[in-house]
C-alpha cells in the first residue's frame, strides 16, 4: 500500500538551521491524499488562525501528490500551502515545470519551512538532509540569477525555486519562481521573503513506485490516447493551446464579450488581437515547450529580435494579456511582453499586478490619486506608466508601496468611494472573467476560499453556452460540484487542464492503481469537500466571515454588450449565494453546519 509515496515529511527550521523527517499518517494520506489535500491539513493544524502571515509562525508548506514524478500525463505540478498575506486566509497555488518531480526525487512528499533565516539564505535538500547556506550577495537579484547561482553551486540537476526583489520587499501579491513556472497567486514570494529566505534548492533522483504497474500502465496509455486525440484537433480548446499557448482562446472570449477591459469596466477589448498569441507568433520566432511528461505543450517561448533588443520570453499566457494587457488599456504587444519579464525578474503575481495597476489608473483618471502623489502619467494604455508602476511596486518606492498592498488595501487607504471598483473579493485581485457576464463566475468569485480564483469555476460551461451565461439558476449547485471536483484533482496534483479531456473514473484509477487505495468516485469527490470546508472553517478563524462572500459594486453595474446593457442583477446575486450556503450544508451566514463538519470529519485545533 501506498507505494506512490515516500510517506515522508521534512520539517525545516530555519531560526535555528535545524531539521527533522516524520512520516506522515495513514488517516492523513487517506482523507486528504495529498498536494493542496496534505497541504492544507498540516497548515490548518500547525499555524494559528490569528497570525500575522508575514510573521515567523506562519509555515510554507511545499507539497507533491501520488502521481507526481510518475509516467501520468498533466500531473507535473507541485503544490504550496500558506497563510496568505494578501487575503489573510489559507492559500493554496501550483508551479508547473518540473518542480514537483525534482521534490520527490529527493525521498520527500511534503516539506515544512517554519521561522526565519537570521540573514538572507537559500536551502540545498537532498535525500540525506538539508544544507543552509547564507547568500548576502544574493540581495536585490533578479529570480533567474538567483536560480543561476543554486545551480551553479549545488548543481544543474537541482531543481529550484527563488524570490526576486518582491518578496524581499514583501509584496503582498509576490510570487515563487520556478524555472519560469509560477507560485502565483495569494503572495507566497512575500512569505518566502519574511523568512529571510531566497531560494529553495531539491538534489536527489530517487524513483516512483506504483502498487499495480501493469493498471497503472494501461491507465497511464488511456490518457495519452485522449491527450493525443485532443490535440491532434485544432478546434479543441488543448488543441489551440497546444499550437499557440493560452492566449489561443483569447479571441474567443473577447467575441463573446468576456473580456475583462479597462479594470473591468468593458467586457470587449476592441483592439485585443495585438495581443493575442496569434500577434506574438507574427512578432517572434516561437516554439512550444511542456511541463514534466506533458503531450499538451502549452507554454510559448519567444525570441525578439532586431528593434525589440533581443527580448526572450516565456509567454505571456492568457491571464497576463488580460491583467497587463486589456484591463490596462494597453495593446501595445512589446509594453505587454517586458512587463511579463519584469514581474517573473522581480517575483510577482501577473494578474494582482496588473489588476493593481489598472485599478491605480482609474483612481488618476477620476483625480483620486493626483499628479504629484504619482510622479507620472498613470493614464490608461500608457504602456511606460506600466513599466514604470512595477518597478515601483518590486521596490516600495513612493506610489508603488502602497500599489504593493493590493486594491483592498489601496482602496481602504484612498477611500471616496474606491472601492466600489477595486477588483477583488476577499482581497485576491480578480482574474480574467467577467463576473457581470457570467453568474458561475460571480458566484466563484465570492465563494472561493482563496479570493477571486479562477481555477474552480465553470467558465467552459459558461463561455461555450452550456449553461446560460447570465443566469443565476442552478449556478449554485454547479459551482460547488466543480469546487469539490477539482479541490479532489488537486491533491494528485492535476493540471487542471487535464480535466478537460479524462472522464473523473480515470483520475480514480490512477490513484488506485499509484497507491493500492481502493476509492470510488463518490469518496474521491467528497475528500475535495472535505478539504473545501476545512479551508472555510480555518478563513472563518481568520476573520473572513462570510459578509466578504461578496463583489465590488462595479460587478452590478451595466455593461454594454454588442449595443445592449446587461448587469448582474444583485438580489438574484444574493439569493443564488444563500442557495449555494444551503446545498454546501451551511447556515444562513455561511458557516459550516456542526452536521456537515460531523460529516466530513472537519475539525480545527483552535478554539
Amino acid at each position: 500500500m501506498y507505494e506512490a509515496y515516500n510517506r515522508k515529511l521534512l520539517r525545516v527550521n530555519l531560526t535555528d538551521k535545524s531539521w527533522q523527517i516524520e512520516e506522515i499518517p495513514t488517516a492523513v494520506l487517506e482523507n486528504y491524499v495529498g498536494g493542496m489535500g496534505t497541504g492544507v491539513w498540516y497548515l490548518t493544524q500547525e499555524v494559528d488562525p490569528k497570525v500575522d502571515p508575514l510573521e515567523a509562525e506562519n509555515k510554507l508548506i511545499f507539497t507533491t501528490g501520488p502521481l507526481s514524478g510518475t509516467g501520468a500525463p498533466l500531473f507535473a505540478q507541485a503544490a504550496l500551502v500558506t497563510k496568505s498575506p494578501l487575503t489573510g486566509g489559507v492559500i493554496n497555488c501550483y508551479c508547473g515545470g518540473n518542480f514537483a518531480q525534482k521534490i520527490k526525487g529527493t525521498g520527500f512528499d511534503l516539506v515544512i519551512f517554519e521561522g526565519a533565516c537570521e540573514n538572507l539564505s537559500y536551502v540545498l535538500i537532498t535525500p540525506v538532509g538539508v544544507k543552509f547556506v547564507e547568500c548576502p550577495e544574493l540581495q536585490g537579484k533578479g529570480v533567474n540569477a538567483v536560480e543561476d547561482h543554486m545551480r551553479d553551486q549545488e548543481g544543474e540537476e537541482c531543481g529550484t525555486a527563488a524570490i526576486g526583489l518582491a518578496g524581499e520587499s514583501q509584496v503582498r501579491f509576490a510570487a515563487i519562481i520556478a524555472s519560469t513556472r509560477v507560485f502565483g497567486r495569494g503572495g507566497s514570494g512575500a512569505v518566502m521573503g519574511s523568512k529571510n529566505l531566497k531560494g529553495v534548492a531539491f538534489k536527489g533522483n530517487l524513483g516512483v513506485k506504483v502498487n499495480d504497474p501493469e493498471t497503472f500502465g494501461a491507465k497511464v496509455d488511456e490518457a495519452f490516447a485522449k491527450f493525443k486525440q485532443a490535440t491532434e484537433n485544432q478546434f479543441n480548446l488543448l488543441g489551440v493551446f497546444s499550437r499557440y499557448g493560452t492566449g489561443g482562446g483569447m479571441s474567443l472570449i473577447n467575441e463573446r464579450y468576456a473580456l475583462a477591459t479597462k479594470n473591468h469596466k468593458y467586457a470587449h477589448f476592441a483592439t485585443g488581437d495585438k495581443i493575442d498569441s496569434s500577434a506574438y507568433h507574427k512578432l517572434a520566432r516561437s516554439r512550444r515547450i511542456a511541463c514534466f511528461g506533458c503531450p499538451v505543450h502549452c507554454g510559448q517561448l519567444h525570441a525578439f529580435e532586431g528593434e525589440k533588443d533581443g527580448l526572450f520570453t516565456r509567454g505571456p499566457e492568457y491571464e497576463t494579456m488580460y491583467s497587463l494587457g486589456s484591463d490596462c488599456f494597453n495593446d501595445n504587444p512589446m509594453v505587454l511582453a517586458r512587463a511579463h519579464e519584469l514581474c517573473e525578474e522581480y517575483g510577482m503575481d501577473t494578474l494582482s499586478a496588473g489588476c493593481t495597476i489598472a485599478f491605480a489608473m482609474e483612481c488618476f483618471e477620476r483625480g483620486l490619486l493626483k499628479p504629484e502623489e504619482v510622479g507620472f502619467d498613470l493614464e490608461f494604455g500608457n504602456g511606460e506608466a506600466i513599466l514604470k508602476a512595477l518597478e515601483l511596486m518590486a521596490r516600495r518606492e513612493g506610489v508603488g508601496d502602497m500599489l504593493a498592498d493590493g486594491t483592498r488595501l489601496m482602496a481602504q487607504r484612498i477611500g471616496q468611494g474606491s472601492a466600489d471598483f477595486a477588483m477583488n473579493s476577499k482581497g485576491m485581485e480578480f482574474a480574467a472573467w467577467m463576473p457581470q457576464r457570467m453568474a458561475g463566475i460571480a458566484l466563484t468569485f465570492a465563494t472561493s476560499n482563496r479570493g477571486a480564483c479562477h481555477k474552480r469555476g465553470p467558465i467552459g460551461m459558461e463561455l461555450m453556452g452550456e449553461i446560460p451565461m447570465e443566469s443565476t439558476e442552478g449556478k449554485a449547485k454547479v459551482v460547488r460540484e466543480i469546487q469539490d471536483i477539482v479541490n479532489a484533482l488537486f491533491t494528485l496534483v492535476s493540471c487542471r487542464f487535464a480535466d478537460f479531456e479524462l472522464p473523473h473514473t480515470l483520475f480514480v484509477e490512477l490513484l488506485n492503481a499509484a497507491t493500492g487505495m481502493n476509492k470510488d468516485l463518490e469518496e474521491f469527490r467528497l475528500i475535495g469537500e472535505r478539504i473545501w470546508n476545512l479551508e472555510r472553517m480555518y478563513n472563518l478563524a481568520s476573520g473572513l466571515t462570510g459578509d466578504q462572500d461578496m463583489l465590488p459594486e462595479r460587478c452590478f453595474e451595466p455593461i454594454e454588450v454588442e449595443g445592449e446593457e446587461k448587469a448582474l442583477d444583485r438580489q438574484a446575486f444574493i439569493n443564488m449565494l444563500q442557495e449555494y450556503y444551503q446545498v454546501r450544508g451551511w447556515d444562513t451566514d455561511g458557516v459550516p453546519t456542526a452536521e456537515t463538519c460531523e460529516r466530513l470529519g472537519v475539525e480545527l485545533p483552535w478554539k
